[in-house]
């Protein structure tokens, strides 16, 4: 039987919208192998949940994929995964390609003429997304590395350029086809949308307490769980904390989760300049049984992302697994987040990037805790019963196997 193969560079199995797509087409009867970058204590091969990984390299490191991302920009191709795909020829019969996100897809082109059908999968607006992620970097030499090699207009006319090359591309929320459609012209046949939802049985991890000392009932307690970005918002939230604690004095913002040292001195230094840090907890990593633990025992859970042509274009995976915790959901006003939201009345939104705003919800959350019930309810319903699970929207990737 022939293989589907993923390509996708990071340490497999730690993407999770890669492992679930991965997992449900071996569920459903296909060959997968994925190839991955190898970490120093990676094993070069195994098989994880069915699915043969096959990993490239020695002691991937961020450095390292930052050298080949510069490759990448000025030749179109990563050669660490030219050559690993060309390895895994040998040993496997690849006739499907499916390259995760723009920076494999000038690679993964290489190979067209090798395979029956080659698939981009778009993660997110990759070119808008360079846009955010930078913006608080320091050190000049990596700013003008940036600037130069990871330059967003680049990008984007290699995003266009692909996008009409590969015969499929995946979408990851509808806003992102809409915007292959109208800002390039993409054919809308060959664009499919697979989100980043949750599978049902994830609300099992909420079903059980484990022991964690960062949410009390001494507090009223705001939680955002992710990594730490420009892009997520959190300096609104920051900035927001004097109105929220004139009017709730036990107020405790926890951030659960790390970034760069650039993000965090950034966040840290935000907050010592309003004499927050008494409200404003950095508690970085934590286990992902106790993270469960504290999603669900929060007041409110927050995903606050600023709104621009990056995160108006994906979603991320926390937003259903809080829905399915059953804990109170405060979102910014980014489009797929509010029109989820809206749909089926289960949770908060705030205007974007607006300190006042996201304050005032918060006050009014305090104030009303109990009418806002309901909506705790109506969201563990919509992933659960309303077809917002990775159940339902797996068919249409499966479904999409099936036609080729």
């Amino acid at each position: 039987m022939s293989y589907i193969g993923m390509i996708v560079d990071t340490p497999y199995p730690n993407d999770i919208r890669v492992r679930k797509e991965a997992e449900s087409l071996v569920e459903s009867g296909k060959k997968v192998v994925v190839i991955s970058p190898r970490k120093k204590k990676d094993l070069k091969s195994e098989v994880i949940n069915g699915v043969d990984v096959f990993r490239i390299g020695n002691n991937y490191t961020n450095t390292k994929k930052g050298l080949l991302d510069v490759f990448e920009s000025i030749f179109n191709i990563n050669f660490l995964f030219f050559f690993g795909i060309k390895k895994a020829l040998k040993q496997f019969d690849i006739q499907f390609l499916h390259v995760h996100d723009l920076p494999l897809a000038g690679t993964g082109y290489f190979f067209k003429p090798k395979m029956k059908r080659i698939i981009l999968d778009l993660h997110e607006n990759y070119p808008e997304a360079l846009k955010t992620w930078f913006a608080w970097k320091k050190n000049p030499i990596i700013k003008l590395k940036n600037m130069i090699f990871m330059n967003p207009t680049l990008w984007s006319k290699k995003e266009e350029k692909y996008c009409e090359k590969y015969d499929l591309v995946v979408c990851v929320v509808e806003e992102m086809k809409q915007k292959l459609i109208s800002n390039f012209k993409i054919e809308p046949q060959k664009l499919v949308v697979v989100s980043n939802y949750e599978k049902k049985e994830f609300a099992q991890n909420f079903l059980s307490s484990e022991r964690q000392s960062i949410i009390t009932n001494k507090n009223f307690s705001i939680t955002y769980v992710g990594g730490l970005g420009p892009h997520r918002g959190l300096d609104t939230v920051i900035k927001a904390m004097p109105q929220i604690v004139k009017e709730i004095p036990n107020v405790k913002l926890f951030l659960i989760g790390k970034g760069s040292k650039n993000v965090e001195d950034k966040l840290q230094e935000m907050t010592n300049e309003l004499n927050m840090e008494e409200y404003v907890k950095f508690v970085g990593y934590r286990p992902f049984k106790e993270v469960s633990t504290i999603m669900r025992e929060s007041n409110v859970n927050i995903i606050p992302h600023k709104s621009n042509d990056h995160t108006d274009n994906t979603i991320p995976h926390k937003l259903f697994q809080i829905m399915m915790s059953k804990s109170l959901l405060l979102v910014s006003s980014c489009k797929p987040l509010k029109r989820i939201v809206e749909k089926y009345n289960c949770g908060l939104v705030f205007k974007a990037d607006d300190t006042n705003d996201f304050a005032s919800k918060i006050i009014m959350i305090y104030a009303n805790e109990e009418e806002f019930l309901f909506k705790k309810e109506n969201a563990f319903d919509a992933v659960m019963n309303k077809g917002e699970n990775w159940e339902e929207e797996s068919k249409k990737l499966l479904s999409l196997y099936t036609v080729l």
